[in-house]
């Protein structure tokens, strides 16, 4: 589950085996409308005497979706919206995921890379190599 976590970036909506129940639970920032954000901020915000930090989440941003969003936040009496997220182009490498279950190339290539039939083998953690910390001869352990 938590390579399946990694994988998708934290995203539960992707992952099969999770009853839907619980994918609409536990959504993203991403994952929520913006507008939702706004409105429950709009609601704090009567009941507090200074700005409140709101930061607002879009995939993927555009310009007349950027300026609903403000003036939506202008119109319900916001003092200040704090940061605008977006999600990047690319992704970071998943080098913590079993890469032999899912393959090296990414999920946003649309190509095959010349590297995604490669197999990486470890040792069995019964065979693995371990130091000794007793031995005063390591150099891993002094």
């Amino acid at each position: 589950m938590i390579d399946d976590l990694k994988y998708y970036d934290g995203l539960l909506t992707q992952i099969e085996r999770i009853p839907e129940d619980v994918k609409e639970l536990y959504l993203t920032a991403f994952e929520i409308e913006p507008q939702w954000l706004i409105e429950c901020g709009s609601r704090r915000q009567k009941w507090i005497d200074m700005g409140q930090s709101l930061n607002l989440y879009l995939g993927v941003p555009n310009g007349k979706l950027l300026s609903e969003m403000y003036m939506m936040a202008w119109e319900r009496g916001l003092k200040t919206t704090y940061y605008l997220r977006s999600l990047g182009a690319t992704q970071i490498e998943k080098s913590t995921t079993d890469i032999n279950k899912r393959g090296l190339q990414p999920r946003w290539m649309k190509s095959q890379s010349a590297s995604s039939d490669v197999k990486v083998t470890r040792p069995e953690k019964s065979k693995a190599i371990v130091c000794d910390m007793t031995d005063p001869d390591c150099e891993a352990c002094q």
